[in-house]
């Protein structure tokens, strides 16, 4: 460390005023890191009166410094913004004013009372589609029912005829021994 910066770090508020700080020195002073006092150098440079070297450097005297510690506590403090921090800047330290907006739990139950609107007409749907699945199963019971109906209807038609077949067939044969036996040449020329 030079001489310098050893006279600047022992007693900063006596020193700060005579010296002109580096944004290393300024970031040390503010309790920040370079790349942030650079980064608001950067995107707020209008409204942190710094002192550019010859060599294109910017140096820091009271005032920045002061705008610095604003700064600082604007964001880190109070979670502003770049752009909040610079309108409060702009206009002379005027709070921005939100927009009014809900509060969370109001966001959360105006998105509870569409959820119950969608659940209760999914209810009204599942309701309908559960009578119309009982009413299906109940006309798939009435189309068995009535195919059992007519297998047991056509199965005794079939036992019928078979039974009828079978007595027709005993008939013949039974009035067929009855009969006188011929001949084969009785029987081929016979005229019955």
């Amino acid at each position: 460390m030079t001489e310098t910066e050893d006279i600047r770090s022992e007693d900063k508020s006596e020193n700060v005023e005579d010296l002109r700080l580096t944004v290393k020195e300024a970031a040390k002073y503010v309790k920040e890191n370079p790349g942030v006092i650079r980064n608001w150098l950067r995107e707020l440079k209008s409204y942190i009166p710094t002192i550019q070297g010859e060599n294109g450097y910017h140096y820091f005297d009271q005032s920045a410094l002061e705008r610095l510690l604003l700064v600082k506590k604007l964001s880190r403090e109070q979670n502003y913004t770049i752009k909040q921090i610079e309108y409060h800047l702009a206009t002379g330290g005027k709070d921005l004013k939100p927009e009014p907006t809900p509060e969370a739990s109001e966001i959360i139950l105006k998105e509870l009372l569409v959820i119950k609107e969608k659940l209760e007409l999914q209810e009204q749907f599942n309701q309908v589609l559960v009578k119309q699945l009982e009413k299906q199963q109940q006309y798939m019971e009435y189309q068995n029912s009535q195919k059992e109906n007519i297998t047991d209807s056509i199965e005794k038609q079939v036992d019928q005829r078979l039974i009828a077949y079978e007595e027709a067939q005993k008939n013949q044969l039974e009035a067929a021994a009855t009969l006188p036996k011929k001949g084969f040449f009785a029987r081929l020329f016979s005229s019955k």
